[in-house]
């Protein structure tokens, strides 16, 4: 399972209005390139997809939000995690897409081939983890990714998947533009922008 294919895979159980956030890297040009656009890609943003996707959650907790990150990333913001563990809100799930490599950067390893994600997030009282490896992604991910999105209350969802060498274009806006998108999609506004 890669990760191009986990993103595709995705958009078959979006209900529309989710607010998605992906990590620097592959991670978001997968996610530019096969989920409806626009969403919020943080590009050049290492371990913040955990803490933006907290603070989006708990300022538009009608909406439900999608963390979508690495590994490298997940573990670089484990200190966004034990706050979400604290906070706990229900409409938050975290994807993380583990290939135990940081792929955009050259393939260097990162340190999750020792990590047993389930037992370290239940850990930090968070208890509805699950974990899915290459062999079993195939068959019952939609399932998963439906059951993660879907259910009510915080979840987070951790796939092992291949490592790949990505081919899809680079995402063409810059970063204020996506920011732009991004609040014009969901109709955000910000206290700076009401008083203009």
């Amino acid at each position: 399972m890669k990760c191009s294919e986990v993103v595709s895979q995705l958009r078959d159980v979006l209900g529309g209005d989710e607010m998605i956030i992906s990590s620097n890297g592959h991670i978001s040009r997968a996610a530019y390139h096969f989920l409806p656009r626009p969403q919020l890609y943080l590009r050049g943003s290492m371990g913040l997809p955990m803490a933006v996707g907290l603070g989006l959650a708990l300022a538009h907790q009608h909406k439900t939000i999608i963390v979508l990150t690495g590994d490298g990333n997940f573990l670089m913001g484990l200190g966004s995690v034990t706050t979400i563990s604290y906070l706990s809100p229900p409409n938050l799930k975290i994807i993380i897409l583990d290939n135990e490599a940081y792929a955009t950067t050259g393939g260097q390893e990162t340190v999750s081939s020792v990590i047993d994600y389930p037992s370290m997030i239940r850990g930090m009282s968070i208890t509805a983890v699950k974990s899915i490896d290459p062999h079993e992604a195939p068959n019952n991910l939609n399932e998963l990714l439906e059951q993660t999105i879907r259910e009510s209350g915080l979840k987070i969802l951790h796939i092992k998947i291949e490592k790949e060498i990505i081919s899809l274009d680079y995402i063409p806006w810059h970063p204020v533009r996506i920011c732009l998108n991004f609040k014009k999609q969901h109709n955000i506004n910000s206290k700076t922008e009401e008083k203009k």
